[in-house]
């Protein structure tokens, strides 16, 4: 008679399959359905205009005074070449990144289990935090992601020990150094959560045999590492990819080698910046209030997962405790703060949070149950997933951040992240009417001579992104202040500027409406009379 005890595993890790991939393909929906809808963020603009100069004129070099690494700009010149230059090409990588993370969870199956892996990627697929950022370009999507490809590598390689798992490790590492400065405190905190780990499950486990002695812990841990250690040959192997990987970016591509000097000093730089006063510091609580407002469901996932995995959890779920714990805190005690910075939270507590739903799944024998805690999940799950919807497809400008879980009661009780406009995603985003000022410069310039050679002058200092969208008119002086003599037919200028402006152009000049660029900044738009 032939064995068919398999037929229950193959079933699990087939019906496992089936809901990560539909977890893939909501991800894929909403990280790339309409999206140029949101307006570019300032930081868009900036690294926009960056990548023009690459794809045009062939020319990037590594600036750590106030940019980050230089990955984001060449993985998009790829996007350019098959896209052009659309939102879409712009923007495909982070969300390219932001799906591929979902995708990378198969191979964390074995840790979280087959109901802790499709759990763990439904709650990435739906974050609305994970989502907004993922149709941004901006360098956190894809550093996220990097930082998932280094914990896939070394806990595959842990358990193989082949060499394919420890490439995937080391070119993880590698362009999570060439993407953002933060990459070390990363790594740190990743190696720590390890050793936390290791250090608590090793105690947990002599302490059941009633033989927890210092002595006894390390000698068991000491041991453990000797098995560990890789050879000297994958070592090397790792190490130059490693290395190789960074080399290439930051000089780019062998042509400014000064850019492998700048990212050593970036990471000092970097590091000041977090520590020392500036304009987006903020208060302890502020990543909490980011996670109670806006991520509720994940939150209410990961907190049992912790206390699951403190109590009778694998080594695994103890490094993701750990590991989600170390990055609130870190995050949480560096003055300097912003949402996108939230993300490297996030990922953790949303694998923690598949690891609970494992974990209660195991204690669960009887079916009625296990079919309740489905359904709990499932909604806890859809929850997420309509926040999810609302923060990118309706409130996706709003800087009030005005919406949030439990909106009402923490409104009452006068808590910080319902009270002030800043814990949110929404940060100084710019305005949707940005787009009107676009459209009636597209309707000014249809009725000037020779439209694509349009003399546009720029005379306010806040302008971005308006680069990316003024990008294939020539002749745009971004001067950020008024000449002695202006011979552009159209003028940006700002509300102060208006008499200087009329001046200027003189009295055959229209004056079209104010437009918005973000909170506080209003920019005029000014054309030229004809005749």
């Amino acid at each position: 008679m032939p064995d068919q005890h398999p037929a229950g595993p193959r079933r699990a890790a087939f019906v496992s399959a089936g809901v990560l991939l539909l977890a893939l393909a909501v991800a894929a929906y909403l990280r790339f359905a309409q999206i140029g809808l949101k307006p570019l963020h300032h930081d868009e603009g900036v690294n926009a205009h960056f990548l023009l100069e690459l794809w045009r004129n062939g020319t990037y070099a590594y600036r750590p005074e106030n940019y980050h690494g230089p990955t984001l700009y060449y993985f998009a010149l790829a996007a350019l070449a098959a896209l052009g230059e659309t939102d879409l090409a712009l923007r495909f990588w982070p969300a390219a990144f932001g799906l591929l993370m979902v995708g990378l969870l198969w191979w964390l199956r074995r840790e979280l289990g087959d109901v802790g892996a499709p759990v763990a990627a439904w709650l990435v697929a739906l974050s609305p935090g994970l989502v907004y950022f993922s149709r941004d370009f901006i360098h956190e999507m894809s550093f996220v992601c990097f930082t998932l490809g280094v914990v896939v590598g070394a806990w595959r390689y842990a358990a193989t020990r082949r060499f394919a798992p420890l490439a995937l490790l080391a070119a993880s590492a590698g362009l999570l150094f060439a993407t953002k400065e933060t990459a070390l405190m990363t790594v740190v905190i990743l190696a720590l959560a390890v050793a936390c780990a290791a250090v608590w499950d090793v105690g947990r486990r002599l302490a059941r045999a009633r033989n927890l002695r210092p002595a006894a812990v390390v000698r068991e841990l000491r041991r453990e590492a000797r098995g560990l250690r890789p050879t000297k040959d994958h070592l090397l192997s790792a190490a130059a990819i490693f290395i190789f990987i960074n080399v290439i970016f930051y000089s780019s591509i062998f042509t400014h080698w000064r850019g492998i000097i700048d990212a050593v000093r970036a990471v000092f730089m970097w590091t000041e910046r977090g520590v020392i006063g500036h304009e987006h510091d903020k208060a302890f609580h502020y990543y909490l209030g980011i996670l109670v407002k806006l991520e509720l469901p994940l939150l209410a996932a990961a907190l049992p997962g912790a206390a699951l995995a403190l109590w009778r959890g694998s080594r695994f779920a103890l490094f993701l405790t750990a590991w989600a714990t170390g990055m609130t805190l870190a995050y949480s005690l560096i003055p300097y703060k912003t949402p996108w910075l939230a993300l490297s939270m996030l990922l953790p507590l949303a694998l923690l949070g598949g690891s609970a739903a494992q974990q209660v799944w195991d204690l669960l024998r009887p079916w009625p149950l296990r079919l309740a805690w489905g359904a709990a999940l499932a909604a806890a799950l859809g929850v997420s997933g309509w926040m999810a919807y609302r923060v990118n497809f309706e409130a996706y400008a709003d800087n009030r951040n005005r919406l949030g879980y439990l909106r009402g009661w923490g409104e009452r009780l006068g808590l910080p992240a319902y009270r002030d406009e800043v814990s949110g995603y929404v940060y100084a985003q710019t305005d949707p009417d940005l787009l009107n000022l676009v459209q009636a410069i597209e309707d000014a310039a249809a009725q000037l001579p020779q439209r694509e050679h349009t003399g546009i002058h720029v005379a306010t200092p806040d302008y971005w992104p308006l680069p990316w969208y003024l990008r294939h008119y020539d002749g745009v002086a971004y001067a950020g202040s008024l000449p002695a003599k202006l011979t552009a037919p159209v003028v940006i200028a700002a509300p102060g500027q208006e008499a200087d402006v009329e001046r200027l152009l003189g009295a055959g000049r229209r004056r079209t409406l104010s437009y918005t660029l973000r909170p506080g900044v209003p920019l005029v738009l000014h054309v030229r009379g004809q005749g």
